[in-house]
């Protein structure tokens, strides 16, 4: 198992998908920093006016970490969409599988090393935007339980993506799998902002209502956007100022306690179902 989750690893790094996504990871952090040291200068200087500048920068912030956490999900997507369809596709799997390995071990194996692939990328994109805007913005002080909260959020949305990648892979073709989690991913986004309005207007109208349970029921079908606002909540929470009123990347809505641990069961269900639905599938 332990050699199959090195050559699971070995072979993301290998993937053309990922040299592509450094360089853009690094053209995109270099434009950030020179863009947020550029407004964040501009800005101090209309000192009369420090808590809107605090407040623009803060926001020109968050859209770092929004743009950094969609870098992430491309990269889930576009490089693991073919972890378990591909190897079926090209037979390789059945030179793994006449060994003395049970299924559940194999998709599991692949599973975990796509999973460090995943999560040492999205760490190093994690603290390279919070350090960026700890020394060229306007930063908050941050506690540690914030900014250890804020990265386990950031590393729980590229889990949940692999999650849902690697269920569809046992199912369909390697492009069939990366169409229907981008669009799923793309319906949870929408979901999301049609939620912050419902709760932005907050009169109660059957409209604030009916957008409120669109982003709820999107949620529920992929947590991603309800993640990302949860951390973005956590991360430009401040005593002085709630920065989540005014940044449309964060969320006005609080998540219950019910949902959080849905995340976890969401992960383990959709797991189970995958390891389920292999053993069962015809591999001849």
């Amino acid at each position: 198992m332990a050699a199959i989750i090195r050559y699971s690893f070995k072979e993301f790094v290998r993937k053309k998908i990922f040299l592509i996504t450094i360089l853009m990871s690094a053209a995109f952090l270099f434009l950030y920093s020179w863009g947020l040291k550029e407004i964040a200068e501009n800005l101090k200087q209309q000192s009369t006016m420090m808590t809107f500048a605090m407040q623009q920068v803060t926001v020109f912030s968050s859209l770092g970490f929004y743009f950094s956490h969609l870098m992430v999900a491309f990269l889930v997507v576009f490089a693991t969409s073919g972890i378990i369809s591909s190897e079926i596709e090209n037979y390789n799997v059945h030179t793994i599988i006449v060994r003395p390995i049970a299924r559940w071990k194999y998709v599991l194996a692949r599973y975990l090393g796509a999973l460090i692939f995943i999560t040492l990328y999205s760490t190093a994109i994690f603290f390279s935007i919070y350090t960026i805007n700890k020394t060229l913005g306007f930063s908050i002080d941050h506690t540690i339980s914030q900014v250890v909260l804020g990265w386990l959020l950031f590393e729980l949305i590229a889990i949940v993506l692999l999650t849902v990648t690697i269920f569809f892979s046992t199912s369909f073709s390697t492009l069939a799998t990366g169409i229907l989690v981008v669009l799923l991913f793309g319906f949870a986004m929408i979901g999301g902002f049609l939620e912050q309005i419902g709760y932005a207007i907050a009169d109660f109208s059957k409209a604030s209502t009916t957008l409120q349970t669109i982003g709820i029921v999107s949620s529920l079908i992929l947590p991603t956007d309800n993640i990302y606002r949860e951390m973005a909540n956590i991360l430009f929470k401040s005593n002085l100022i709630d920065f989540s009123t005014i940044d449309p990347f964060a969320g006005i809505s609080k998540n219950s306690i019910y949902m959080r641990i849905y995340w976890f069961f969401y992960v383990f269900a959709l797991m189970y179902l995958t390891i389920k639905r292999f053993d069962k599938k015809d591999l001849t």
